[in-house]
């Protein structure tokens, strides 16, 4: 059962990813590049393919999510025309013996101007990814889940972020989605962790993102100073 409830939770989130939070633009306005400097073009993207979280970082239990949930992950993330991630991660921990599902989702897009910055920073104080997210929950009318509603992250994290939660059944299993998001520098993160209603999750997401964003501090010091 707990196997067809990962694949449902998969798949809910692909659809959530693609159908809401990935359309969610952090586009720069077109620039006439016949008017500016060199110095003013925007730098090359950085690589951040190898910027996740890593199972040293959790704790014991959890492992990775399968290449074609992640390949999937991505795929629905890229529809989005002026989205595109640079790095994701997935992991899951099931325990049967003790009644524990949790699902670990992440990613990260490179702001590489102040007004991408300056968006993404908007997104997070005025929840519009939280409710980009929380619409592409509810495309499917047969599994409505609750109105994101605002969560206190235990732990400081990035230079703005923020957190919430959702509810709702999955296989009629009640289910939290608690999902962060937060910017630290030229990077901005997307975290979700999904788990029984009930239970108390192995790993926060507030502790996950903060893992998370002392390792980008200590991977990316480059892209992690303060804009």
């Amino acid at each position: 059962m707990k196997k067809k409830v990962v694949l449902s939770i998969c798949l809910l989130i692909s659809a959530a990813w693609g159908g809401g939070f990935g359309k969610v633009s952090i586009a720069t306005p077109a620039i006439d590049r016949t008017k500016i400097l060199s110095a003013d073009i925007p730098e090359a993207a950085a690589d951040l393919s190898g910027l996740v979280l890593t199972l040293q970082d959790l704790p014991q239990g959890f492992t990775e999510m399968s290449s074609d949930d992640v390949a999937n992950f991505k795929n629905q993330l890229s529809q989005g025309p002026d989205f595109k991630p640079a790095s994701i991660f997935a992991y899951q921990k099931i325990d049967r013996k003790l009644f524990q599902l949790q699902l670990l989702i992440g990613f990260t897009v490179q702001l590489s101007n102040p007004i991408q910055q300056a968006t993404f920073d908007r997104a997070i104080r005025e929840g519009f990814a939280a409710k980009a997210f929380s619409q592409g929950l509810n495309l499917n009318k047969e599994l409505p889940f609750t109105h994101p509603a605002a969560l206190t992250l235990q732990d400081k994290i990035g230079e703005v972020s923020a957190g919430w939660r959702s509810q709702g059944k999955i296989k009629n299993i009640l289910m939290n989605v608690d999902m962060t998001l937060f910017r630290r520098g030229k990077i901005g993160v997307f975290m979700t962790t999904i788990y029984l209603d009930g239970t108390t999750p192995t790993i926060t997401i507030s502790e996950a993102a903060r893992k998370f964003d002392s390792r980008m501090m200590e991977l990316k010091p480059d892209l992690t100073q303060p804009q």
